[in-house]
């Protein structure tokens, strides 16, 4: 799967039920992997799970679109903007990942919020 497949199926993990959000951190991430942002680091699936439980908590029906992504030598950087239920969006972000051997995402970092981006660029 390319990091361009990856991160629309990894951020659809953020707004799962937790029986598919287990079945889908297999899938998208390292057996080993972390994850960063402002709030904390985090270590292995079961870590980031409770964390995504907790983003549902605080942004009902909030779901994160994945906008630009690029890739490189196992590393990407994906362009993300979270939206609540009715479809606003509250933040523009990016997350930025090392890739193992098998492409899955093995480091996360997310960085937010960030500017809104200039529509004219």
């Amino acid at each position: 799967m390319t990091p361009e497949e990856l991160w629309p199926r990894y951020s659809a993990i953020w707004s799962s039920s937790p029986d598919v959000r287990h079945a889908e951190l297999q899938f998208c991430l390292a057996d080993d992997a972390t994850y960063c942002d402002s709030n904390g680091a985090l270590e292995g699936h079961d870590a980031l799970s409770a964390y995504m439980g907790g983003f549902q908590e605080s942004v009902p029906g909030g779901l994160f679109e994945i906008g630009d992504v690029r890739a490189h030598n196992g590393r990407s950087l994906a362009h993300w903007v979270l939206k609540d239920a009715q479809g606003v969006i509250l933040q523009y972000g990016a997350s930025f990942a090392e890739h193992d051997e098998a492409g899955r995402l093995k480091t996360i970092t997310g960085f937010f919020p960030l500017p809104q981006p200039d529509a004219a660029a």
